[in-house]
């Protein structure tokens, strides 16, 4: 296969930022008015990567207007882009999510995330400084500023990190890196890496809360790009991905011939590109969660990390894994580098807040939590363990408030009214209630029908055993704890 050439542009942003014609060293750019530059960045490197909503870019870079003027802004700025890039370097989806066209678009960020320096065709000496999107405001665009004030920090370190990465690499002769590049150089075809940046975006937002819909279209694209280019191991990772999640929430089933295919599909994967990070995942929550092999859990999900430090799901992985290790510390650095790669998703924040709270960091957690529920008000285990450290706390009314938001937990009017009471009616409920989910988990566990896919993932002994730490009952728990490693030993790590 012939290499495919590069993109025409590229957009500079370790320095002085500007979007060049490929090639070009010279310092003026193709796009200079603010908010349309401001838009190319943000596109570029935004995350989680890929597609942006509308009313997103329209809030962070017209806030002070109406609805009418922003969209109009939006529209006159992609329309100024287009006519200096062409009219394919902005990708839609539907009328709500846009994006650049990688085919058309590189970024030396990009490069420095994925190679280090070694990506860098004429990058700084590795112990120079770097100062970022130098040269980018927006006037009256504040939360624009904070993202940029952001990035510019993550850039820095990242630059920072890569310098310290390339001299140990040059100690070791550099030899893991210069595999790295072999394998990411790979000369794909453009149109398969215009169809996952559509659907790097899509599956995020549909692995974690999405709809069936929204998986079945992210199964479309990846099938598209790999029939485009059958070497695409990000084509054949991401059907990976579609499978394990679809067989998670039940869409496809049974779950284990689902789940096996998933398995499968990342081995393919991997025979393309060793260097993937996705299917160790896989392989990890497989050692986990199916076969009770803990130590081979650590070991796939600690390499999906150094396959690919970018990418978020393995940090939060390995950071579940280091929590049930008891190393609190490294669990919670763990899934603070999820969130700080994909920070607009729910579900790592939620996770982050579950870490500092087990390393006894309550107001850590609050804030990670209440994070969350910004994010997300539905996301019912944010909000249920925020409640909780409230209650543990003796911040009743504070508790009553996060269970009365919209949607409402179970029972908020009955906390509400016992709190009117006092504190010690309102405490009386929540035993109660735990009393009444006591029973239902120690019948469950008592009968003898198979488990379900869910409680595969979340045994049901282990809730039971943390409702009777929150009631005071430690010989129960205690005995429920001896029960549960006898009939399962690999579930001791789960009692940490």
């Amino acid at each position: 296969m012939s290499a495919i050439p590069a993109p025409p542009f590229r957009l500079a942003a370790l320095g002085t930022v500007a979007v060049r014609a490929h090639g070009e060293t010279v310092w003026s750019s193709l796009v200079t008015q603010p908010r349309q530059l401001a838009l190319v960045c943000y596109l570029t490197l935004a995350r989680p990567r890929g597609l942006q909503a509308r009313e997103v870019l329209m809030a962070l870079l017209w806030p002070n207007v109406d609805a009418a003027t922003a969209r109009r802004g939006l529209r006159n700025a992609l329309h100024g882009v287009r006519s200096r890039l062409g009219e394919a370097a902005i990708l839609s989806v539907g009328d709500q999510l846009i994006g650049v066209n990688p085919a058309l678009l590189s970024c030396d960020v990009h490069d420095l995330e994925r190679d280090g320096l070694l990506g860098l065709d004429n990058g700084p000496l590795s112990g120079e400084s770097v100062q970022p999107l130098h040269g980018l405001h927006v006037r009256g665009a504040a939360a624009f500023d904070r993202w940029l004030a952001n990035e510019r920090a993550r850039l820095r370190a990242l630059w920072q990190q890569a310098a310290t990465d390339q001299r140990e690499a040059n100690t070791r002769g550099a030899v893991r890196a210069i595999e790295r590049v072999a394998h990411v150089s790979r000369p794909y075809a453009p149109d398969t890496w215009s169809l996952q940046a559509r659907v790097h975006y899509l599956f995020l937002r549909a692995a974690h809360g999405g709809t069936a819909q929204d998986l079945l279209q992210c199964r479309e694209y990846f099938e598209q790009a790999r029939a485009l280019d059958p070497t695409f191991a990000p084509a054949v990772a991401g059907l990976a991905n579609f499978h394990a999640v679809a067989a998670r929430r039940g869409l496809l089933t049974p779950f284990d011939e689902q789940f096996g295919r998933a398995i499968t599909l990342s081995h393919e994967a991997l025979a393309l590109d060793p260097t993937l990070a996705v299917p160790h995942v896989h392989f990890g929550v497989q050692a986990l969660y199916l076969d009770d092999d803990f130590t081979r859990a650590g070991h796939e999900f600690a390499r999906a990390v150094r396959n690919d430090p970018s990418y978020a799901e393995g940090h939060r992985f390995h950071g579940i894994w280091l929590g049930m290790a008891g190393r609190r510390g490294q669990a919670v650095e763990a899934m603070e580098r999820a969130v700080a790669l994909e920070p607009d998703i729910a579900l790592f924040l939620s996770s982050l807040g579950a870490a500092r709270l087990a390393a006894g960091d309550s107001r850590g957690a609050e804030d990670a939590l209440r994070r969350t529920l910004l994010l997300e008000p539905r996301h019912r285990a944010a909000r249920e363990r925020l409640v909780h450290l409230l209650e543990d706390e003796g911040r009743l009314a504070d508790a009553v408030g996060v269970r009365e938001q919209a949607p409402d937990l179970p029972n908020a009017e009955r906390f509400r009214a016992a709190l009117s009471e006092g504190d010690a009616s309102y405490r009386a409920l929540v035993r109660a209630l735990l009393a009444e989910e006591i029973d239902r988990i120690e019948q469950r566990v008592r009968s003898s029908e198979a488990p379900t896919v869910e409680e595969r993932f979340a045994p049901p002994i282990v809730r039971l055993v943390q409702l009777f730490g929150r009631i005071g009952d430690a010989r129960r728990a205690h005995s429920w704890t001896l029960q549960a490693k006898a009939a399962r030993p690999a579930l001791a790590h789960w009692f940490t």
